[in-house]
């Protein structure tokens, strides 16, 4: 791996992951390690050669271990990339609290973004494509993705009433369909090997916010 993709590697990948590559508790059994260093493996494969490029056998040379190990854990490539994107859910919905419902709708907006403008999250555009005609990549989507964003929106919610704070004039359902929507109809721009603008992006999404929060003209 060249220097320019070991650094494109270590920031696609999210923190908890990131930190799990660098150092490992020694009271971490070794089958935990084991899947720890393989779902590294397959985030540095996604990140290097998308999805079509991930194979068993690559994630086995990546990780060190032989292509049974990595069988045992996971019988075919769907199987093992569910698995890997399971890992996106702290990084597209991570622990937000900013003391402002605005604050924190907009700490969302910015931390799915900018996930998906790294070379890892790119791959999200296969995530998206695929669930159009496979039920399972749907399913996955919506565990990763949508319901913890709805899960996230409603506390946010609660916050704000406590704090008496002014929120959406529409339903808060309907405001995250519009701001996920916009968002994950960019990311389908990465089908095409086309980059995300991160700062326009975000600037986009967080003045479409600020038009449905407060009184409805």
């Amino acid at each position: 791996m060249s220097q320019s993709s070991s650094l494109a590697v270590k920031e696609a990948f999210p923190p908890h992951l990131a930190d799990m590559r660098v150092s490992r508790s020694p009271g971490r059994p070794i089958n935990l390690l084991l899947k720890d260093t393989i779902l590294s493996a397959i985030a540095t494969v996604l990140t290097e050669e998308g999805y079509q490029g991930l194979t068993i056998g690559k994630v086995a040379k990546q990780a060190g271990v032989s292509t049974a190990t990595v069988y045992r854990r996971w019988p075919t490539k769907q199987a093992m990339f569910f698995d890997a994107i399971r890992q996106w859910k702290f990084s597209l919905t991570p622990e937000i609290d900013t003391g402002s419902f605005l604050g924190d709708v907009d700490q969302l907006i910015e931390a799915r973004i900018r996930f998906l403008a790294t070379p890892l999250g790119r791959t999200y555009g296969t995530l998206l494509g695929e669930a159009v005609h496979n039920p399972e990549f749907g399913t996955v989507l919506r565990e990763v993705s949508i319901e913890p964003a709805r899960q996230q929106m409603h506390r946010f919610l609660e916050r704000a009433k406590k704090r008496d704070e002014e929120a959406f004039c529409y339903p808060a359902d309907t405001v995250l369909d519009v701001i996920l929507s916009t968002i994950h109809f960019r990311a389908m721009d990465t089908l095409w090997n086309k980059s995300i603008d991160t700062e326009v992006n975000i600037r986009d999404l967080k003045a479409l916010t600020r038009c449905l929060i407060g009184t409805r003209q």
